[in-house]
């Protein structure tokens, strides 16, 4: 039998993108060609055996994770894939690995000791498992230089990279082309660079950002984005769909450059994070601040409510309705069509079992729904000056809560200072202490001229309100979330009672019985309303049923004592 021509494996790799544009790849494959045709190798070029790493850093050792083509090599090399004696052909061993030599040294050995021989173009030696101290020394110092040039390399980079987010912080000088993907960098009439709008693609934020406002989530608002075949941002390899994901828009509504906030990041103790302050005005601002913090507070309630998705038609209980029995969340389910389906909402322990709370007809539900907004501050759904009040209470809060997080930053901060505090700390800190009794003072006005309107008229009220589309809907589900309403829900037979809280206080129970709501109202406010909206007669009834059971209940209890207890257990004590 003829002699087998000794099989060479190209190994090639390359970790920026400057050399993937460039002749790199072309230049290490044509090296390892003219290598095997001086001395008679077979190259072995079936797909299976490519050995290719695009963008992988030998610095960090990326190339060696369980993805890299250099560990799957390895692999072939020790289950006896690749056959002992075959050849590894490299650029230079800097291509192997540029960590340090305590780390990259094992590793070179351990591939000549599985029998794999090793050729470097570069100093045209080809390093075997029989090496010498000549070889070894000379791998040595391969891997040594290759390392160093990479740490110099990363540090220069990183400091020059720190200098650019200097000047951009001192003087708003751009940082070059890399920028949001709904900005591009020109030049002024001077000559300078700047940052400027593309325009088609900032519509496609405004679009975003206005379908959050309407009540869609991440997936939807992806979803409506690709029915309407709107190009997504970014270059095919970042995006090999070309589609949009929930991921993008949700990067996209959290994004504060679209504010025109640069936020510069650097590595600590190997973790990128925030390196300073945001830079304000940096970027070109393509959406109001108003908006944003609205879109912040509305995808905060989504999250909070556990809703993950928009369904055709709104959900108006969503994140609202509890089981009266055992707490679980109440959810919609179909039945199939009418007279005998039908939209129900559900215990989701009732589902499994585990609670006997029945199945509550949604449409019915939705008529309760409607008392709800009308017995509560929701004159914003019809009202321009109570939606603005509205929309300002949510800005606040978000507000409120980036500044109560930068209050817990600077306190960690301070606790590992030693000695004098800077007094650019001190002032820090007590400015945002004054921004914070500024806006809590603020949100304390805004309620008050909130409750200076009520819901007079019910009926006029009702004609106004929009149930029907989907954003009504939305929109009237994410207030009652942001009064932070929830409903207590538990069918008895043919009665349906519904027990209002906000902010975790008991504020209102409702009884239906087909379209009969009666109500017994826990505040003095809310018995007012209930007489403005001509509800008295629906709230005696209510009220007479209630204290009779309360007196039957006292009959049955021999020892007096415990008469408030028990009635405090059922809910909130009754005064007779």
């Amino acid at each position: 039998m003829p002699n087998q021509r000794t099989k060479a494996y190209s190994y090639i790799r390359f970790s920026t993108p400057e050399q993937a544009k460039g002749d790199s790849y072309r230049r290490q494959r044509a090296a390892a060609e003219m290598y095997c045709l001086q001395n008679d190798f077979e190259l072995v070029k079936d797909e299976d055996y490519l050995f290719f790493d695009r963008g992988r850093s030998a610095y960090k050792g990326k190339h060696l994770d369980d993805t890299g083509q250099l560990s799957r090599f390895l692999k072939y090399v020790q289950d006896g894939t690749i056959d002992p004696g075959s050849i590894l052909i490299i650029e230079s061993l800097d291509r192997l690995s540029r960590e340090h030599v305590r780390a990259a040294l094992p590793r070179f050995l351990d591939i000549l000791g599985s029998g794999i021989q090793i050729y470097s173009v570069s100093d045209n030696r080809l390093y075997q498992k029989d090496w010498d101290e000549k070889d070894l020394i000379l791998g040595i110092f391969q891997m040594s230089r290759a390392h160093s040039e990479s740490s110099l390399k990363g540090e220069r980079v990183g400091k020059a990279w720190s200098r650019k987010q200097d000047d951009a912080r001192d003087t708003k000088k751009p940082l070059g082309r890399a920028c949001p993907y709904w900005l591009k960098l020109e030049k002024d009439q001077h000559g300078n660079d700047k940052y400027v709008e593309v325009a088609e693609r900032v519509e496609t934020i405004k679009k975003i950002f206005a379908l959050a406002i309407a009540g869609h989530g991440h997936r939807a608002i992806a979803k409506i984005l690709n029915a309407e075949n709107i190009p997504i941002f970014g270059s095919a390899k970042r995006n090999v769909s070309g589609a949009w994901g929930s991921s993008s828009t949700g990067k996209i509504l959290s994004n504060r450059a679209v504010l025109g906030e640069y936020q510069p990041t650097g590595l600590n103790d190997g973790v990128r994070g925030p390196r300073g302050e945001p830079v304000l005005d940096f970027y070109p601002s393509v959406i109001s601040e108003d908006l944003f913090l609205q879109v912040q507070a509305a995808r905060t309630t989504r999250n909070v409510s556990k809703a993950t998705k928009s369904s055709a038609n709104f959900n108006v209980w969503q994140g609202l309705a509890k089981c009266a029995l055992c707490g679980d969340a109440m959810h919609l389910v179909n039945k199939g069509r009418p007279p005998k389906g039908g939209k129900y909402l559900r215990c989701y322990s009732s589902a499994k079992g585990r609670c006997t709370n029945k199945l509550v007809p949604l449409a019915a539900s939705e008529l309760v729904y409607m008392e709800i907004l009308a017995k509560v501050n929701s004159l914003s759904l019809v009202q321009d000056s109570q939606a603005r009040i509205q929309k300002e209470i949510a800005s606040i809060d978000i507000r409120l809560d980036l500044i109560k997080k930068r209050q817990a930053q600077i306190s960690s901060q301070l606790l590992d200072v030693n000695g004098d505090l800077p007094a650019f700390v001190l002032e820090t800190a007590m400015r945002i202490d004054q921004d914070l009794k500024e806006l809590k003072s603020k949100k304390s006005e805004l309620k008050r001229d909130a409750q200076r309107e009520k819901i007079l008229d019910k009926k006029d009220f009702f004609e106004k309100l929009d149930l029907v589309s989907f954003e009504g809907r939305a929109k009237a589900n994410y207030l009652l979330k942001v009064l932070k309403v929830k409903v207590l829900i538990g069918r008895e037979n043919e009665a349906v009672n519904y027990i209002v809280e906000a902010e975790d206080v008991r504020t209102l129970v409702m009884r239906q019985v087909a379209d009969q709501i009666d109500y017994y109202p826990y505040t003095a406010e809310l018995t007012e309303l209930l007489r403005s909206h001509g509800d008295d007669a629906a709230f005696n009834k209510m009220h007479a049923e209630m204290v009779a059971r309360s007196l039957a209940l006292v009959e049955q209890v021999q020892d007096y004592s415990k008469v408030e207890t028990i009635l405090a257990k059922r809910g909130r004590p009754i005064r007779l």
